[in-house]
């Protein structure tokens, strides 16, 4: 995995498997421009109550209560599988262009979201669907309508909508909590051996997540 730096300083991750594009060997080295292209994909990783207590240096807890090193909560990173890379050169692009089937739609505040499951080339497949066709597994993707619009529209969609968005990659950052993060671990119950348990449930760590942010959009009819 690869932490990539923009012109506007926003940071996405590159996926190389096997330190290979195109059946050929890749040397990066930070600092590296680079033009890639590819298909963005959601990788799952496990992160521990060790890992979580590292990023903000306090590892002392884990004396006082050990079964924290056993809290894990699956999380999905998302990044551009590389197809295409070119080393020494930069076209300063941010584009994306997805076409798939809305799995969830939602609001905060003015702003609207949706989860897009994708069904292409790129997905795994697991045995016959529909008419004879390969069943496919479904990646997804994460929306960002800014204001609740695209193109100066409002935008309005529903389960199983077909869209096809253009737009741009962009992180927003964020702030996670220890009692959070044990919530979600299914371990919450660990903080009643700990001293200062209301303290120790604040303790927050920086997070980042990744969204195409849409600038046009084309809503098909079922």
């Amino acid at each position: 995995m690869i932490r990539l730096v923009t012109s506007t300083d926003e940071r996405f991750l590159l996926a190389l498997p096997g330190g290979v594009v195109d059946g050929q060997p890749v040397t990066l080295m930070k600092d590296d421009l680079i033009d890639a292209s590819g298909y963005l994909v959601e990788l799952p990783y496990l992160e521990t109550g060790r890992q979580f207590l590292e990023r903000v240096d306090k590892l002392d807890l884990l004396a006082d209560v050990p079964a924290l090193v056993e809290a894990s909560d699956k999380r999905m990173a998302t990044c551009l599988m590389v197809e295409s890379l070119k080393v020494g050169e930069t076209q300063q692009a941010n584009e994306v262009l997805i076409e798939a089937i809305v799995s969830r739609a939602w609001e905060k505040g003015n702003q609207r979201f949706a989860r897009l499951a994708i069904y292409d080339i790129h997905t795994a497949i697991e045995g016959e669907g529909r008419k004879g066709r390969p069943r496919r597994i479904a990646h997804y993707v994460s929306v960002h309508f800014p204001n609740g619009q695209v193109g100066g529209r409002p935008v309005a969609l529903s389960k199983k909508d077909h869209v096809r968005v253009i737009g741009r990659l962009s992180e927003q950052r964020y702030s996670e909590s220890f009692g959070y993060f044990l919530m979600r671990a299914g371990a919450i119950r660990l903080l009643a051996e700990a001293p200062n348990a209301d303290e120790i449930r604040e303790i927050r760590v920086s997070r980042v997540a990744t969204y195409v942010v849409a600038e046009s959009m084309l809503q098909f009819t079922k």
